[in-house]
């Protein structure tokens, strides 16, 4: 990152590490330092080994062979606690926060302040919690239940949750995923912060902009061993791409819906009238015709997600006019909504999307059970052959379809949830950050799926925090504030475009200014 001083000697040290599971060979010798000051980040496919790395430097998998130096004193086979005690932390991708607690809990686990009688002092501990979250400027409440934060703000406690552990190396697996374009400022100005204290930060993301933006050094990990390190100042994004995979992640880029003249005279595949809840949709108004895309952008909070469940059924306070190729979906009722064909990829797959301890063939043929196509789906060999058709579609990296679910990497178990309700033949597939967390061929590889989706009729409804997802795949954008629809973006231009107006809206909402047409062209009232 320009401006921060690194130093050459490494703080950490990780030399010929091997690692295999049974008869797979995760890591083939792998070396990798980090050190002090600087942001090193680690890139590869999904499943090529980046995170099984990082837990063997966290001790939560042990290496087979290798030895692992933190200032210069091997700390091999080290337990996760003695490591986090000597400052090693990691925010894993699947985020480990405890619901039932609230974030200040959360944030001060196993530190809580006390009274006489070691019982916690609950006062000081809200008020210590406070400080923590306000001196980095984040907007959360540290009575606030984490059960219901959205996925974003349960994000930024389990970064607040290592950084004021006092952690001297700091794992970052995907930590902006779903983050709004504040929150996303607020995070690289803490990583700036952290390298100026002397911090040595890993950082793991499929998100080439910010790599490049945070990145003093770029390794790949690929087919168990390890490419670079790079230096991110004369390195390219095609040059990562063509590195990390055999095929160009460019060609793989799907084509657009038909004419939007022909969509309009079409009747719409999805319309709705008057949708709200009571604490955040205020009567939405929208359509979205047969194999269009349309993209749904806005700030953390808007609504975004909860337009999705309540689409699907999920919140029984919804309320309004949904109706799917004419006919009326009743609210509240996620059987029905499945039965009149809308399919629905979750923001958070791990506790949404997916049984981890089912199998791969289970977890894809599952929503089937209940679609207008699941008669005879249960039966094993069409489970195997329906998981069979879209591992090769969708380029799953697994052993077998009877593999739990739990052992892929995170990007792989989003193919999964995303395969699965493809399988169902959806008339309209509603997908909250479907990309989240693959790497950059495999979000080419869904970007043109979904767009295969759309040549056949099917609509699509594209919720995305990432701005370039919305204008390579989208027909039309919707924008979202404060529950609302305030604006409809009929001709999808640039990425600046999207972020300019959402900086506006940003803008808006802090000051109070209102927001007029002259600021984002081409955008018409919703």
């Amino acid at each position: 990152m320009t401006g921060i001083a690194a130093s050459a000697t490494p703080l950490v040290r990780m030399a010929d590490i091997r690692k295999r599971f049974g008869e797979n060979h995760v890591l083939r010798g792998v070396s990798f330092d980090v050190r002090a000051g600087e942001v090193h980040a680690l890139l590869g496919e999904n499943g090529a080994g980046k995170s099984t790395l990082m837990k063997v430097l966290m001790g939560v998998h042990e290496a087979d062979s290798g030895r692992i130096e933190l200032d210069g004193q091997d700390i091999a086979g080290r337990s996760v606690r003695e490591l986090l005690a000597q400052g090693i932390a990691m925010i894993f991708q699947e985020l480990s926060l405890l619901p039932n607690l609230t974030v200040g809990q959360n944030l001060l686990l196993g530190r809580e302040p006390r009274l006489a009688g070691w019982r916690i002092d609950a006062r000081a501990l809200r008020r210590d919690a406070q400080a923590l979250i306000d001196r980095h400027g984040f907007d959360l409440r540290a009575d606030a239940p984490v059960r219901e934060l959205g996925f974003a703000q349960r994000q930024m406690v389990e970064v607040l949750k290592a950084v004021s552990r006092g952690a001297r190396v700091l794992i970052m697996d995907e930590p902006t995923s779903s983050l709004s374009l504040r929150e996303e400022t607020q995070l690289f100005a803490i990583i700036e912060g952290l390298q100026a204290r002397g911090m040595g930060l890993v950082y793991i993301s499929h998100r080439m902009a910010e790599v490049f933006r945070v990145a003093d050094r770029i390794s790949i990990v690929k087919d168990g061993l390890l490419i670079g390190p790079l230096d991110s100042a004369s390195t390219t994004p095609r040059e990562l791409a063509q590195l990390m995979s055999k095929s160009t992640a460019g060609e793989l880029a799907g084509k657009r819906a038909p004419a939007a003249d022909a969509r309009q005279r079409a009747e719409p595949v999805l319309r709705v009238r008057g949708l709200r809840t009571a604490r955040k949709l205020a009567g939405l108004d929208f359509e979205v015709g047969p194999g269009e895309v349309v993209g749904v952008a806005g700030l953390v909070g808007a609504g975004r997600s909860t337009l999705a469940k309540a689409l699907f059924g999920l919140l029984p306070d919804a309320a309004g006019a949904v109706e799917v190729d004419g006919r009326p979906v009743r609210a509240g009722d996620v059987p029905a909504a499945i039965a009149a064909g809308i399919g629905f990829v979750p923001e958070d797959r791990r506790h949404e999307g997916l049984m981890p301890g089912l199998s791969l063939a289970d977890n894809l043929a599952l929503p089937g059970y209940a679609s207008r196509h699941g008669a005879g789906i249960a039966s094993r060999g069409r489970a195997d052959a329906l998981f069979a058709r879209y591992r090769d579609m969708l380029h799953i990296a697994c052993r077998r379809g009877a593999q739990p679910a739990s052992e892929l990497s995170g990007g792989n178990q989003q193919k999964v949830v995303f395969g699965k309700w493809l399988a169902t033949a959806p008339r309209l597939l509603i997908l909250d950050e479907p990309t989240n967390g693959v790497d950059v061929n495999a979000k080419a590889e869904m970007r043109a799926a979904i767009r295969a989706v759309a040549a056949q009729g099917v609509g699509v409804l594209l919720i995305s925090s990432e701005l370039d997802e919305l204008t390579a795949a989208a027909d039309r954008v919707l924008l979202m504030v404060d529950g609302r629809i305030s604006r409809s973006l009929t001709e999808v231009g640039a990425e600046s475009e999207l972020r300019a107006l959402l900086q506006a809206d940003m803008a808006a909402r802090q000051g109070g200014i209102e927001q007029t047409s002259a600021s984002a062209p081409r955008l018409e009232a919703a």
